[in-house]
Order: structure tokens, then sequence, then C-alpha cells
């Protein structure tokens, strides 16, 4: 059969298969990074509320101006031996959310010792880990050992009005722990002073002989 003759001015397509639609682009990779996206979002927000409570707990005190420390007739030492576990037990006990992990206790000579170690929280999972440091300041209050914090640091930012409850917390443990007051016996023996050295706090005591 022949081929009909073309009207002019109309288009003649070569005939043949037809090549398959093609499948419409996947988005898969816009997912990953809405999901990633939405990941940062979450860990931003949560370190932002850290930070606000930090921040809003912000803050230096300062050091308690002292008498001199008495020498008494007695002299005890104390080393991180005693004050590194108190130091823990008071740092969990705090309300402080998160775990509380490698502590370690050092003195320098005259009145300061410091506390360091790790906090541990997460955020959406995500395990953070930061430093702290505690700087506190040994005195005797009415025959009482009182630790008084100067500073706190977490993670190079000031919180000490967030550790008073941890001050509270550790001195009632070493009132618990190195008795201040003696009254049994024939003599009345009480915590004068302290003076912290190189690896220790040294405490002295005067035992008085108590009237009849």
């Amino acid at each position: 059969m022949a081929d009909e003759p073309t009207a002019p001015g109309e288009l003649v397509t070569p005939e043949g298969p037809t090549s398959p639609a093609k499948p419409p682009p996947r988005r898969r990779p816009l997912r990953i990074t809405f999901a990633l996206l939405t990941l940062l979002i979450g860990i931003v927000v949560g370190g932002a509320a850290v930070l606000l409570i930090i921040f809003a707990n912000s803050g230096t005190n300062h050091p308690i101006v002292t008498h001199p420390s008495e020498p008494g007739n007695i002299t005890a030492q104390v080393d991180a031996s005693l004050i590194g576990p108190i130091a823990q037990q008071s740092l969990e006990q705090s309300g402080i959310p998160g775990k509380i992990s490698n502590i370690q206790v050092t003195f320098a000579e005259g009145s300061e010792m410091t506390i360091t170690g790790q906090y541990q929280y997460t955020v959406l999972n995500i395990p953070v880990t930061q430093q702290f440091t505690i700087v506190l300041q040994p005195g005797v209050d009415a025959c009482k050992l009182q630790l008084h914090i100067i500073k706190a640091n977490y993670g190079g930012i000031p919180v000490t009005g967030f550790a008073t409850r941890f001050e509270n917390t550790i001195n009632q443990k070493l009132h618990d722990a190195i008795p201040s007051t003696i009254a049994n016996g024939t003599y009345a023996i009480c915590m004068v002073g302290v003076h912290t050295q190189p690896n220790s706090i040294t405490i002295n005591f005067t035992a008085t002989p108590r009237s009849a």
C-alpha cells in the first residue's frame, strides 16, 4: 500500500518503539538532610537549656576573711583518701543530674583545696562529658570544719551559685566523719584551726580540762 501524501505544514514523527518514562527523582538525600538538621537543632536546643541553667547560677564567691589558724595542742591530718569519697557522695546527692566520675582532690599551701572531675549527661541520647573544677577554702566556725566554695567551673563556665547545695552537703558529711567537739572524759576537745599543705589538711584541736 502506497504511503499517503503528507499535508503541507504537518509534522511527521518517526515510527518506532517509544522510550519508557523516566521515574521521578528520588528525595532520599533531602530526607537525610532534614533528619540531620532536626538532630542538630535538638542538640543546640538541649545545650542552650543547659547553658541557661549554668548562666542563671553563675558567679564567683569571695574568700572569707578568717583569723590565723590557732595552733592548739592536738594536731590531725586529713588527706584526699578521706575527702575524695566524701566529695563524690556529696556531688551525687546534691540533686545535680548526670554521672560524676574521676574525682581528684589537691591542696595548695595556705587555705585552699581543689576538687576536679568529670560530669557526664545526655542530650538526645548522645553522651556529653565536661570537666569541672571546684575551689574551696577550709576554715573553722564554732569548733566545726567549714568548706567555703570560692569558685566552681563547669566546662570553663563559672557556676558557683549552682554548687551551693554541694557546699552544704559536703560540710554535713565532714561533720559526721570528723568530730569537731569531744566532751567525753575529763577533757573537752574543740577544733580551732585548719591549714592546707600540698598533700593534706592539718586540723588543730585544743584539749581543755573540764570543770568538776
